[in-house]
């Protein structure tokens, strides 16, 4: 995604591209050194590509099955956590709404009288 130089939010834009690109070279190279040296980091498989998660197979080791019970459950709590902001604000926005339709209504009502 190319971002015009004068959009206002450009250079914080690039600084999160940037920072997104280190760190998943940052990522790779680890799993290189770690590959090389006869060891995998707990939930990366060296037969898959950089940076996925290997799933809970029964071929699995048991720091992987965890690993991805834990990342599993972890998902879980930021998307109800989420979804639970998400329905407090659009309570927030109703209610907000409500009220301002009502005192229009009194007003046009103490206005007709």
């Amino acid at each position: 995604m190319h971002i015009h130089p004068s959009s206002p939010n450009s250079s914080q834009s690039e600084d999160d591209a940037a920072t997104k690109i280190q760190a998943g070279f940052r990522g790779y190279r680890v799993r290189k050194q770690m590959r090389g040296q006869g060891t995998n980091p707990v939930g990366v498989s060296s037969g898959v590509g950089a940076g996925a998660v290997s799933g809970a197979s029964s071929t699995g080791t048991v720091e992987d099955k965890s690993a991805t019970k834990i990342q599993a459950n972890v998902r879980g709590f930021l998307v109800r956590k989420k979804q639970k902001m998400a329905t407090e604000a659009a309570t927030k926005i109703q209610a907000s709404f409500r009220g301002f339709k009502t005192r229009k209504e009194l007003k046009s009502i103490k206005k007709d009288k």
